[in-house]
Order: C-alpha cells, then sequence, then structure tokens
C-alpha cells in the first residue's frame, strides 16, 4: 500500500511539474515602448521633418519676395496718388485689391498643400514604424507591446519591460 501510494504522489509530483512547466512556458512576454520617443528618434522621421523644414522655410522665402514685391506697389502708388486722376486712382486700388487677395490665396493653398503633405508622410511613416514594432515583436516573441505616450497610458510598469531604446535600435536598421 505504501508503495502504491508512493508511485501516486510521484505521479502527482510529475504532474504538477510538467504543469507548472508548461505555465512558465506560455506566459505572456509584455513590454512597453514610448511611442513620442520611438517617432522623434526615428531617422526616416527626423529626415521628413528637417526636409519639411527646407521646404517652408524656401516657401516663405519665395511668399516673402511676392509680399515685398506687392508692398512696393502700393509704396509706388501712394507716391504717386497726388498726381493721378480720380478713375486711374479707382482703378490702380482696384488692382492692388485684386493682386492682394490672390497672393493671399497663393500663400493660403501653398501652404495648406505642404501641410496636407507633410501629414501625409508623417502618417505613412508612423505605419511604417508600427509594422516594424509588430516584426520585433514576433521577432522576440513579444505577446503584447504597449504603447506609452504624455497622457501616460502605462501608469505603472515593472522595471526592464520599457524596450523604447532596444526598439529605436530596430527600426532604425
Amino acid at each position: 500500500m505504501d508503495n502504491y501510494f508512493s508511485i501516486k504522489f510521484k505521479n502527482i509530483i510529475v504532474i504538477v511539474l510538467t504543469s507548472l512547466l508548461f505555465i512558465a512556458c506560455t506566459q505572456e512576454k509584455t513590454a512597453y515602448v514610448n511611442n513620442t520617443e520611438l517617432i522623434q528618434s526615428y531617422e526616416k522621421m527626423k529626415n521628413a521633418k528637417k526636409e519639411f523644414e527646407r521646404r517652408n522655410e524656401k516657401l516663405s522665402k519665395r511668399l516673402d519676395s511676392v509680399a515685398n514685391n506687392f508692398q512696393q506697389q502700393v509704396v509706388k502708388y501712394q507716391q504717386g496718388f497726388e498726381g493721378m486722376k480720380q478713375n486711374e486712382r479707382e482703378k490702380e486700388e482696384e488692382r492692388l485689391i485684386n493682386l492682394r487677395q490672390k497672393i493671399e490665396e497663393q500663400q493660403q493653398q501653398e501652404s495648406s498643400a505642404l501641410e496636407i503633405e507633410s501629414k501625409e508622410k508623417a502618417n505613412q511613416l508612423i505605419e511604417e514604424v508600427r509594422k516594424k514594432v509588430e516584426k520585433y515583436g514576433e521577432e522576440n516573441n513579444y505577446t503584447y507591446i504597449f504603447g506609452s505616450n504624455e497622457s501616460a497610458n502605462i501608469l505603472y510598469a515593472k522595471r526592464g519591460k520599457d524596450i523604447t531604446l532596444e526598439v529605436i535600435e530596430y527600426v532604425n536598421q
């Protein structure tokens, strides 16, 4: 009878140890990444930001040049105002008003187009980063990789769960 309990006890121990091993092997691997830091450290995003800043500066200089040209025309009109007939003044004022409106519309259109293009590029790069993080997670057997940002989506995380630097290195390869 003691032998029976001994065998039964050994079987129970084997079952418990196997269960614990199975549970340990199937535990979910989780971590988090600081989204803001990841996106700001993504080399392609840095390069795109520099490119759009350069293009915006170029656009600003060109628009400033157009505005300066317009301002010179206004000054010229003001200087010649006294020697003009009433109908000449009205025509010139109308021309300047129309030119100002045209310049403002052009500025708005070009600025909006650049802003839209910039946002589309940023969204494209964010999606690229998301896919790279997904691939990183698959390659490193993560069940979940959470994103954290300024609004504190992750209120607490055990030390060692922040893999932001590892992921930054991975996405910039």
